[in-house]
């Protein structure tokens, strides 16, 4: 299904979030390669179950099937969705997915390791 052509402030928030997403979470089997060109074609669902779409009073991204703790915590400001990362991190990762302000919040180390199997 597709849900038309976002405007590139849109696509923009879709990429900070996806780059996050990999960023912080670092889950095993998550692939964000075809995000382009999902994005252009206007589909519903992008980049390995981010759904995207234009809901009233919603962000541009509705879901996460992959991530629902990672989407939880940023755009439903659920701290306690991931536990391992601190609030002042969630707050500074929705500043910069959501609005775009600030920088790119890295990872301390202990969340940089390996995923788990």
């Amino acid at each position: 299904m597709q849900v038309g052509e976002l405007k590139q402030d849109e696509k923009d928030l879709v990429w900070r979030y996806v780059h996050c997403a990999g960023l912080w979470r670092r889950k095993r089997h998550r692939t964000f390669a075809s995000l382009e060109s999902d994005l252009r074609a206007g589909y519903e669902v992008v980049a390995d179950g981010i759904a995207v779409g234009e809901q009233s009073g919603e962000p541009i991204i509705l879901s996460d099937a992959k991530d629902p703790e990672f989407f939880a915590a940023i755009f439903k400001n659920d701290n306690s969705a991931i536990p391992e990362v601190r609030a002042l991190d969630l707050e500074r990762l929705r500043g910069y997915i959501i609005s775009g302000e600030g920088e790119l919040p890295m990872p301390p180390p202990r969340l940089r390791k390996p995923p788990l199997a």
